[in-house]
């Protein structure tokens, strides 16, 4: 009869302690400062999580993102030459295409001519740097302006007896123009708005051909 008593006693004694131990669940949520799967500093503040880099890069790609692809380069390139006439000329540019409607860019120049008369010889050198600007209103019309600073020295030696003049100074000048646009080639209709007596563009209107890669 004992070892029966002892026994119930027992398993009344283990039942009654396991209804004693109880887990309380609270539902909170993930940032809340109860829940006990945050990550905290050593001070006990919550750990905020990083942000995902490349999230990051990507939004401030979208503002100052540089994309060499839009870069076009050109060059006004001239040369002739004959007993009595030289003309060379090399003018590199290089422009940004921003959007479909507008590229625009920077460029220098070197010319250098000389002409042979009977009574005269005379010699120029053109050393120039310019801005430009080409507008799209549709797809195959341009708009074009090129503000530019030209240094011209030059000078004029007479065939006979005299004296060699020498000339020099600057040269501003304003180009406009309006045409046709071929692919990345422009044909346009050009003229001087300063109209500076010693300007390296023609008098009046002259056409004007550009192209960039």
């Amino acid at each position: 009869m004992k070892p029966l008593l002892f026994t119930f006693f027992l398993l009344y004694a283990l039942s009654s302690g396991a209804q004693t131990i109880t887990y309380d669940t609270i539902k909170v949520s993930p940032d809340d400062e109860r829940n006990i799967h945050l990550n905290r500093s050593e001070k006990g503040s919550v750990a905020k999580a990083p942000l995902r880099k490349e999230n990051v890069n990507h939004r401030e790609g979208q503002v100052t993102a540089f994309d060499k692809s839009k870069l076009r380069f050109g060059a006004n390139m001239g040369l002739s030459i004959s007993r009595n006439y030289t003309n060379l000329g090399i003018g590199p540019q290089i422009g940004y295409q921003f959007n479909q409607y507008f590229m625009a860019g920077a460029g220098i120049k070197y010319y250098y001519t000389r002409a042979r008369t009977y009574s005269y010889e005379i010699k120029n050198n053109l050393l120039g740097a310019n801005l430009f600007g080409y507008f799209y209103p549709v797809q195959f019309i341009t708009l074009f302006a090129q503000p530019e600073i030209n240094y011209i020295w030059s000078t004029l030696k007479p065939t006979t007896q005299g004296d060699t003049l020498t000339d020099k100074g600057m040269v501003p000048s304003l180009v406009v123009g309006a045409g046709l646009r071929l692919g990345r080639s422009h044909i346009t209709l050009n003229y001087d708005l300063l109209q500076d007596v010693n300007s390296p563009h023609p008098e009046g209107f002259y056409v004007g051909v550009s192209a960039f890669f």
